[in-house]
């Protein structure tokens, strides 16, 4: 297993489009979030989860996380890119929201790319 990240303010190059298309959920339903939390502080959020790359090439990710307050409102969110991913391999991915934010949290992944990428 593989831990690539880049936090939101190294991932500029990024764009953002709203919401994901049928034409990628099966790239949407490869990264999941294993944990979302609120720093008690009051501090930035922080999410980690997974990715499994279920084509056939080495990939490349990009997507966002969005952290949501009990009410379903967006009080944070980042944007991460992992660079490579195996066939049939599984990486790690941590970052942190771009806010502040207390309080229970729910975190949702959208805006999910998956890009082939050479050998």
């Amino acid at each position: 297993m593989r831990l690539l990240q880049l936090t939101a303010g190294a991932v500029l190059g990024i764009s953002l489009l709203s919401g994901c298309s049928d034409d990628n959920a099966e790239e949407a339903a490869e990264v999941k979030v294993s944990a979302c939390v609120a720093d008690p502080a009051g501090g930035r959020p922080r999410a980690e989860g997974t990715i499994v790359n279920s084509s056939s090439q080495p990939s490349a990710y990009t997507f966002r996380v969005r952290f949501l307050d009990p009410a379903g409102n967006e009080v944070s969110q980042a944007s991460n890119a992992v660079a490579r991913v195996e066939p049939g391999e599984t990486a790690t991915w941590r970052l942190e929201g771009g806010v502040s934010a207390r309080g229970t949290l729910r975190c949702e992944v959208d805006n999910v790319t998956r890009n082939a990428v050479g050998s």
